[in-house]
């Protein structure tokens, strides 16, 4: 299965569409995740091993599978029974309607409000568990040298006027590429991306004189700008927090027009909205796995920590679960915390 990203808009593309979910979900079958239990109180071993296997969710985007297959990780240290399964979000919480315990730590409501409103609020067979101690923020960026530019690297403001997103059409000179003539460029992952995203009617309503061009994944809008910024050149694409690039580099959000919700969906001539990040799980989780369920509403890391594991995959290599268990290793303290707290 191809690995795809996240939020709607970003997992449309890497899956055939013909697949329905349970198709998906068998293609993507639970990966069991192995540790020992040890160096944790024997009342929540026990409690977790009487419980019975849960499931996390690999949604397929690199702060979902570190999550995934940390906390499968951790509650299989701690004497329980975890493992992953891979899918996109509308099939995971289609599965979680099936009354098999299953757990995603990583849900951007805003993306899923049809899916929010069928299975938390109408069907209730979806429970949130709270919400994530990082927030998520999307938009345009740029690097922030384009703005202040860099003395260290003798780099010279190329468009100081931002972030105010009205400089964009000052700029054009700027942004401007092979592949957009005399227009600017925008640059964003695949093509499903754009409609989620509303950025040609964005483009077209605030009358910007930009083109986008789509890179084809998240991988390459990485690549993408990881070449423009390391050699000082001028970029403009979408990006989001937490993500390991905007961590990495030191870059600026455009700033649009004030969200709202009548602009959102129709126009899209605003910025993205703020987004709360929630913890879910299927019914089964609260009634039939209430220790687990605790361990879940304790759970929580912060953008650093994050970053710390997004670091070992991008820059080290590792697989997202050698990454978490890396990470499991030398931080004991803090995910010991979480089963008792």
């Amino acid at each position: 299965m191809v690995h795809l990203k996240k939020k709607q808009s970003r997992f449309i593309t890497a899956v055939a569409l013909g697949l329905g979910a349970a198709a998906l979900l068998s293609a993507c079958a639970p990966q069991s995740v192995t540790a020992t239990a040890e160096g944790v109180p024997a009342e929540i071993s026990e409690a977790l091993a009487a419980e019975g296997k849960v499931t996390f969710t690999d949604n397929l985007y690199m702060e979902s599978s570190i999550q995934a297959y940390l906390m499968a990780a951790v509650i299989n240290e701690a004497g329980g029974e975890a493992d992953v399964l891979q899918g996109r979000h509308p099939e995971t919480m289609a599965a979680m309607s099936n009354g098999d315990a299953i757990v995603s730590l990583d849900i951007w409501r805003w993306q899923y409000p049809d899916l929010w409103e069928q299975y938390v609020e109408q069907e209730g067979v979806v429970v949130e568990v709270g919400t994530s101690e990082y927030t998520g923020e999307e938009g345009w960026y740029v690097p922030s040298y384009v703005v202040e530019g860099d003395t260290e690297r003798g780099i010279e403001p190329m468009c100081p006027g931002l972030p105010d997103w009205e400089a964009l059409n000052e700029c054009v000179d700027v942004f401007k590429s092979a592949k957009t003539g005399d227009k600017g460029q925008y640059t964003t992952g695949a093509e499903a991306w754009a409609d989620a995203y509303g950025d040609t009617d964005r483009i077209a309503n605030l009358d910007l004189n930009y083109e986008m061009v789509f890179a084809g994944s998240e991988a390459a809008l990485f690549a993408d700008l990881t070449r423009a910024y390391e050699q000082g050149k001028p970029w403009l694409g979408l990006m989001w927090r937490p993500n390991y690039m905007t961590h990495k580099y030191d870059l600026t959000r455009v700033d649009f027009p004030e969200y709202s919700d009548e602009c959102w969906g129709n126009t899209y001539a605003c910025q993205w909205p703020e987004t709360t990040i929630y913890k879910i799980a299927s019914t089964a989780v609260q009634e039939d796995h209430p220790t687990l369920f605790g361990i879940v509403e304790n759970y929580g890391i912060t953008n650093e920590q994050l970053h710390e594991m997004q670091s070992l995959v991008t820059d080290d290599g590792m697989s997202p679960e050698d990454a978490a268990e890396s990470w499991m290793d030398e931080n004991t303290d803090i995910w010991q915390a979480w089963l008792t707290a």
